[in-house]
């Protein structure tokens, strides 16, 4: 059975479409995990008063500025950091992971809620991937069923 030019380009799309979803889960883990695990570190980590830097904290694109030992240090804060109540300037309280004072985190972020609320997304994306390729395999397999007698 001949399927023409058809076959080849739906098995490239397919084949396309499935890689980009592998890569865009992929970096799901990339960019959460690290963001999780800093805020694990940070739990007994050394607390500090810090000045806050305004930016796009969900992105992490805001900061903090401490002193540590007498010098000012500018951390910037993990990605999913919660800090829509602060604003540029404000003092907020933070903890820093011993001897690494660049690796700093809010203080309230270090909670087992927030490193949840991190976990999630990757977890999430991945049972949301794996869902879709059951749905397909299920429909495939029922397109091509057996043939029925006549």
């Amino acid at each position: 059975m001949n399927t023409g030019q058809g076959r080849p380009r739906r098995v490239r799309a397919a084949t396309i479409a499935g890689l980009l979803v592998v890569t865009l889960v992929a970096v799901t883990y990339v960019v959460f995990l690290p963001a999780a695990w800093q805020r694990v570190e940070a739990r007994g980590g050394t607390p500090a008063s810090a000045a806050f830097h305004d930016g796009a904290c969900l992105l992490g694109g805001c900061g903090v500025t401490f002193s540590v030992a007498g010098e000012r240090v500018t951390a910037g804060l993990p990605i999913g950091t919660r800090a829509g109540e602060h604003t540029d300037g404000d003092t907020v309280a933070v903890r820093h992971v011993p001897g690494e004072p660049g690796r700093a985190v809010l203080a309230g972020d270090t909670g087992r809620g927030s490193v949840a609320a991190l976990l999630a997304v990757p977890l999430g994306a991945t049972l949301a991937v794996l869902a879709a390729g059951t749905v397909r395999l299920a429909r495939r397999e029922r397109r091509a069923g057996p043939v029925q007698p006549s």
